[in-house]
Order: structure tokens, then C-alpha cells, then sequence
């Protein structure tokens, strides 16, 4: 008797089944059950208990580290409950790199972007990523601009400023680059004077 995909049947594959079971790995199906009901549990009871939102994210981590379904169900429900706690978003990313598309990691940092839109830190690993990922530099230039859009101006944006100057000079793109520390030197951001000196 088959089970659903990427399950084992414990009767008909034995074998299987017990290497799973060897290597610490249960079939994927019980897992994402088993937090199925942990999150059915947590969402009749006490929603707003982050502890315990925190508890059941490590869980799945540890639990399910290459089961995507599993990590994607619980960050999910966890960020719909709490949108604004910006690390999480940049963990979900992460798991998503790791396991997904690049239309995957950029899907959960739309959504982050959305929901957290002047988070600095959330742009920063947007911005790290795109570098890595795009082969066209014009994508990840926008996605740069449309970031200091809405950050640039932040006192404790530096680290945007600095990945921003990275990129234009990976791209050996002077003018860019000039234009980056003329819009930067507008602001009065936290390294304001390194960024004099070095200009």
C-alpha cells in the first residue's frame, strides 16, 4: 500500500522505512502531520505566546532541517501571527535558499518587504542575496534603489550604504558609484564621516 509522496510505507518497505528511522529521519508525511496538530493546538490556545511559537520553530527546525513542507507550514502560520519580527523572515529566506528555487527565497522576501518595509536588516539580506543570485546587475541595482527608497535615510542604515558600495564596485561601475556616495553623503547616517574620508 502506497502512502502519500515522498513517504515511506512501513509494511511494503521495511528496509526503507528502518534506514530512515537509522539516519534520524522520519517519513516527511508524519512530520508535517505531527506539526499539523502542534500548530491546530497552538492556534486554539494561546496564539500571542511567542515562547512557544519560538519552541515549535525550533522544533521543525531540528525535526525536519531538509523537509521544506514542514519548515514552510510553521514559518507561515508563525509569521502571519507575528509579521514583523523581520530575523524570522530572513531565516524562512534562508531555509528556502537552501531547499527551494530562487523564486522561493524572492516570494518570502516580497512578502517580508511588505510586511516590514523599513526594516534595514531585512534589505540588507534581500540585497545579499540578489547579488548572488541575478546575473542581470540592472535587477539587482533596482532592487537597491527601491531599498534606499525607503531606508536610504535611516541613521543606522550603513550596512545598506556598504552593500550598495560593494556591489557597484564588483561591477567596476565608477559613476555608480559616485552617485551612491553623493546620495549617501545627503544623510546623516552612523558612518557619515567614513564615508566622507573615503570619498
Amino acid at each position: 500500500m502506497l502512502g502519500p509522496p515522498g513517504t515511506v510505507d512501513m509494511e511494503a518497505e521495511p528496509e526503507a522505512a528502518a534506514a530512515l528511522v537509522a539516519l534520524g529521519l522520519e517519513p516527511s508525511a508524519s512530520q508535517l502531520d505531527v506539526f499539523k496538530s502542534r500548530l491546530h493546538l497552538l492556534i486554539d490556545g494561546n496564539t500571542s505566546d511567542f515562547d512557544t511559537w519560538v519552541s515549535l520553530i525550533s522544533s521543525a527546525e531540528e525535526t525536519s532541517v531538509n523537509d521544506i513542507r514542514v519548515i514552510s507550514l510553521v514559518y507561515d502560520t508563525f509569521l502571519l501571527e507575528f509579521p514583523l519580527c523581520h530575523g524570522y523572515w530572513i531565516k524562512y529566506a534562508a531555509h528556502k535558499a537552501r531547499l527551494c528555487t530562487y523564486d522561493d527565497v524572492v516570494g518570502v522576501y516580497e512578502q517580508a518587504v511588505q510586511a516590514v518595509p523599513h526594516c534595514t536588516d531585512l534589505w540588507v539580506s534581500y540585497c545579499g542575496f540578489a547579488m548572488s543570485a541575478y546575473e542581470d546587475p540592472a535587477l539587482v541595482r533596482s532592487l537597491f534603489e527601491r531599498a534606499m527608497s525607503l531606508v536610504g535615510k535611516d541613521y543606522l542604515c550603513y550596512h545598506l550604504w556598504d552593500k550598495y558600495i560593494e556591489f557597484e564596485n564588483s561591477q567596476k561601475q565608477l559613476i555608480q558609484l559616485a552617485t551612491i556616495y553623493i546620495n549617501m553623503l545627503k544623510f546623516p547616517t552612523k558612518k557619515l564621516h567614513k564615508y566622507y574620508g573615503r570619498f
